[in-house]
């Protein structure tokens, strides 16, 4: 077995129990064990999650400043701005608790901060626009945490603040009427993973309870399970973890996706060429970096526009534009991916180095961040690429691997930072030009002292099968355990010494193999090979088994994650 494959213990004895508890397959059960599952109960749980299961919008901290808050902007009349993120969670939250506002009857405006002149968060030039539109209160939407000195001076123009953010807090939080953040000392909500967009629509969840506690309502009450599809959009984007609350938001928001009500999400599935049931896939690999588009390359105004119209064909309209705009989103990256690896390739001090940090005034800093997780999967090494404005300063977009915490490296940094901000695996930093090569050798050298043995790209395999174990029964139980995402990893198998029948080469990239052994035959597609290899007659696979649908004919295939032979 190839030493980059990691096969899961098994544990026979608890994965009988469970099999025999729930009446599932043992290959199943095994599955949920290497999930985290301990017994027959959480297994239930894993399989059939529901909206009953979340947890209290209440047991978050300031949950009670902030409905209180909002509940005097509600009787006083008072004029809301929500201040969103640019990104998609920043526009989902945006576009759910404008859509929530206004069906309640306050007034509200959105605002969205352009990526490339003003930058990531709260800007004091924002605050003075608002000022201006007689602003009473901003809530701020996946962002905000760090905002210290521009809430003080909203404050002082007489403008109140409500945060809602989910990044990690500094030690110093906003002094706002309500801090919303589940990562901040002393809040008790379990759940620390929620999304942005789960964030607002905990806040959503707790002020219709308050309303509807103090007979606000007649026959008017908001169904907050219509902005499930927002929830899920936005936390799958984010690449929150799918556990836990964010697993229940995911599972409800793709059910109310497969036949949308919201105009924009409808406009957005039929450019984006999704006709079959709609995956964690295509919301992350399709919807997504179209909404995406917007606030890397215009503005992000135009994907909250697509998300809160209901007229289908002004929806249709911007829809075609954020996907031309993808198109050019692609270019650009796959230019400056080509570049990046160019650069790489030609120094050896780039592949000695334990992470790789590259910068250029040619990029645009709106799809760095893209590439950068291009060449982090691709060379297994955390990664940081800049993009240079022209006049001494460098916008960075930084991925990491495992084992390799950014936000706390950086942290250590911050003498040679102008800012910085994210988590773990993701984070973005601003950086004088002039200290782009002290900052490329001082972070290679924090992350080679954490003596990481192999911070290479590991193949996690969850069981050992054989081609008899393969059948649509499992496969529609496997299906079960889905969404899949951080955290909630597709099921992968490993067979040993599969008889190749044939392969062959699609598009100079992808190699569709035939596998027989035992009397079975299967097929499979290996996607996007660096260089296309002859296999020999017998070979061990590592892969996840997918239905395949094509003109009424159902067969099991392999998506083949690696193959390996002696």
């Amino acid at each position: 077995m190839k030493s980059n494959w990691v096969l899961a213990a098994p544990n026979k004895k608890l994965s009988d129990n469970i099999s025999a508890g729930l009446s599932i397959n043992p290959i199943t059960a095994q599955v949920l064990i290497n999930r985290g599952i301990k017994s027959e109960i959480e297994a239930e749980a894993f399989l059939n999650p529901k909206l009953f299961d979340l947890p209290s919008p209440n047991l978050m901290k300031d949950m009670d400043k902030a409905v209180e808050r909002l509940d005097t902007a509600l009787n006083g009349n008072h004029k809301i701005a929500i201040y969103g993120d640019y990104d998609v969670d920043g526009v989902t939250s945006t576009s759910l608790f404008y859509k929530f506002l206004t069906s309640l009857g306050m007034e509200v405006v959105t605002y969205n901060p352009d990526r490339i002149h003003e930058g990531y968060g709260i800007n004091t030039g924002a605050v003075d626009k608002l000022h201006q539109n007689k602003t009473d209160l901003i809530i701020s939407c996946d962002c905000g945490i760090t905002a210290y000195d521009e809430v003080e001076y909203a404050k002082s123009l007489g403008i109140d603040f409500i945060i809602t953010d989910h990044h990690l807090p500094p030690e110093k939080v906003p002094d706002a009427v309500a801090v919303l953040n589940p990562n901040q000392k002393g809040c008790n909500y379990p759940d620390k993973d929620i999304a942005g967009v789960g964030v607002i629509f905990n806040f959503a969840i707790a002020f219709r309870r308050h309303l509807r506690d103090n007979g606000h309502f007649k026959d008017n009450e908001p169904n907050l399970g219509d902005f499930l599809d927002l929830v899920a959009l936005g936390t799958v984007a984010d690449c929150a973890a799918v556990t836990n609350t964010n697993r229940i938001f995911i599972r409800e928001g793709i059910k109310r996706m497969q036949k949308p009500k919201r105009a924009g999400i409808r406009a957005l599935k039929e450019v984006s060429g999704i006709h079959s049931p709609l995956s964690s896939f295509d919301i992350g690999f399709k919807l997504g970096p179209r909404i995406n588009a917007a606030g890397r390359l215009d503005d992000p105004g135009v994907a909250v526009r697509l998300l809160i119209t209901e007229d289908i064909q002004k929806a249709k309209e911007i829809a075609e534009d954020l996907n031309n705009e993808n198109i050019k989103r692609q270019n650009i990256e796959k230019n400056i991916l080509k570049e990046a690896i160019a650069i790489v390739e030609s120094s050896s001090e780039y592949k000695n180095m334990s992470a790789i940090v590259l910068g250029s005034a040619n990029w645009h800093q709106g799809v760095i961040g893209i590439v950068a997780s291009r060449i982090c999967e691709m060379y297994g090494k955390p990664v940081f690429l800049i993009a240079n404005d022209g006049d001494g300063t460098g916008k960075g977009s930084g991925r990491s691997v495992d084992g390799v915490d950014l936000h706390k490296i950086l942290s250590s940094m911050e003498d040679i930072l102008e800012t910085f901000g994210g988590h773990q695996m993701a984070a973005g930093i601003t950086i004088k030009e002039e200290k782009i090569e002290l900052f490329r050798e001082k972070f290679s050298d924090k992350v080679s002292r954490l003596n990481l043995k192999d911070t290479g790209k590991k193949i996690e395999i969850d069981i050992k099968v054989d081609f008899d174990d393969i059948n649509f029964d499992l496969v529609d139980e496997i299906e079960r355990l889905s969404p899949y995402g951080i955290g909630n990893n597709e099921p992968v198998f490993l067979i040993q010494s599969a008889n190749i029948k044939s392969q062959k080469v699609f598009k100079n990239k992808h190699l569709g193999i035939t596998f027989t052994k035992d009397g079975k035959t299967y097929s499979g597609i290996w996607f996007n090979l660096k260089e296309i290899v002859k296999l020999p007659e017998y070979v061990d696979i590592v892969f996840s088994p997918q239905v395949n649908e094509w003109q009424g004919k159902k067969e099991i295939r392999f998506n083949i994650k690696d193959v390996y032979w002696q």
